[in-house]
């Protein structure tokens, strides 16, 4: 799931995704040929091959952590954009876990996908004195005063799941842990080139939630630019706030695109309506579903082999441990170098030897051997 990275260099490498995609061309609707250089189905089976395979082992810190116990007590804010999608409740756990470990608290707060909503959050986490503010799937300029006061408050800030905001560099009180949305919505594509044999007619459900849901979709784009000459790809806009219209938004865009014989969900927090959009659009029986952000839902649904075909989920529960390490380090004035959230593909071919419980997803086993809590807490030097 991609590597996580910090300014001005991440900056960039949006520029230069978001040009390629652009570069795609594009009609009133929406819909781009994927590009005109030769394909390279070898590509993509490859990497659908390596994305289906589970870890050997989780990454970890390059160094262990000392003054931990100097933190016990303290409480550390998470402010998720929504309690709508799953992902943020299974890292929610793995964090809880993490900081418990390490003799600290979680509090959780709902952003709500709402910029006001989101700003009491860290107005809250500023007036407890808390420990570390962690901000999931949230631009900086969402909230950025109250996180510039939290910052001045000398309460340091983790913002997750984004690709980190030039105007907000990476400091000593503020780290960026980007996290794989980019890489999944690649790995989306690449899935869709391998099925497809290299000719496939896709709408993607794409969030304008933020600049980094945008930038997700424009590496896709890129991907079927690069590896699928003879794609087309219709984007269809979608966002947290008009979640009752996602599903009539999917079936219009079917019908006016009878070609369209895959649909992708950004995240599998719309999933369902994305689902209900292809059914009410009377072409269910000729549509391959894939989505994102996978967790136990999306993963049941693709056992049941119903409409979803693929879908590619982040290492939710590890990265309430990683992230937990970035606050520990940010707390204690340590550089941040925050680990890549690895990623899997899931297709019908590898989710029959999943154990799909809740147990199994937040222990983090779907993706690789579950032993870095203990790893963790040995960098610590806790437990």
């Amino acid at each position: 799931m991609s590597s996580r990275s910090t300014g001005p260099a991440a900056a960039g490498l949006l520029a230069v995704t978001l040009l390629a995609a652009s570069a795609c061309g594009s009609s009133s609707d929406g819909t781009a040929k994927a590009g005109t250089g030769p394909g390279t189905d070898a590509h993509a089976a490859q990497a659908v091959a390596t994305a289906q395979a589970p870890l050997t082992t989780y990454p970890l810190p390059k160094d262990r952590l000392s003054g931990v116990s100097s933190l016990h007590g303290k409480t550390v804010y998470y402010v998720p954009i929504t309690q709508q999608a799953p992902q943020f409740a299974t890292t929610a756990a793995g964090l809880k876990k993490a900081l418990a470990a390490a003799g600290l608290s979680l509090q959780v707060c709902n952003g709500n996908s709402n910029p006001s909503q989101v700003s009491a959050c860290v107005d809250q986490a500023a007036g407890a004195s808390a420990g570390a503010i962690i901000t999931d799937s949230i631009p900086y300029g969402m909230a950025a005063n109250a996180l510039d006061a939290a910052q001045r408050k000398k309460i340091p800030v983790l913002i997750t799941d984004q690709i980190p905001d030039p105007a907000h560099p990476a400091s000593a009180s503020l780290a960026y842990a980007e996290g794989a949305g980019r890489a999944q919505l690649v790995t989306a594509a690449d899935w869709i080139t391998a099925d497809s044999r290299g000719s496939a007619h896709v709408l993607i459900n794409q969030s304008t939630d933020s600049p980094s849901t945008i930038a997700y979709v424009a590496a896709a784009q890129q991907e079927f630019t690069a590896h699928c000459p003879d794609c087309e790809i219709t984007v269809n806009k979608i966002s947290s706030a008009n979640f009752s219209l996602i599903a009539s938004s999917t079936s219009s865009a079917l019908l006016r695109n009878p070609k369209i014989t895959y649909v992708v969900s950004e995240f599998e927090q719309y999933l369902q309506p994305t689902l209900g959009g292809v059914q009410q659009s009377g072409k269910a029986q000729k549509i391959k579903l894939v989505s994102t952000a996978a967790q136990l839902g999306g993963l049941q649904m693709l056992k049941a082999k119903g409409l979803l075909w693929a879908t590619v989920g982040q290492a939710s529960a590890y990265q309430g441990w990683a992230d937990t390490d970035a606050a520990l380090r940010l707390m204690l004035k340590k550089p941040v170098d925050p680990i890549a959230t690895p990623l899997r593909l899931f297709t019908r071919d590898n989710v029959g030897g999943l154990t799909l419980t809740n147990a199994a997803q937040d222990s983090g086993e779907w993706f690789g051997p579950a032993g870095y809590a203990s790893e963790y807490k040995s960098v610590w030097g806790v437990g």
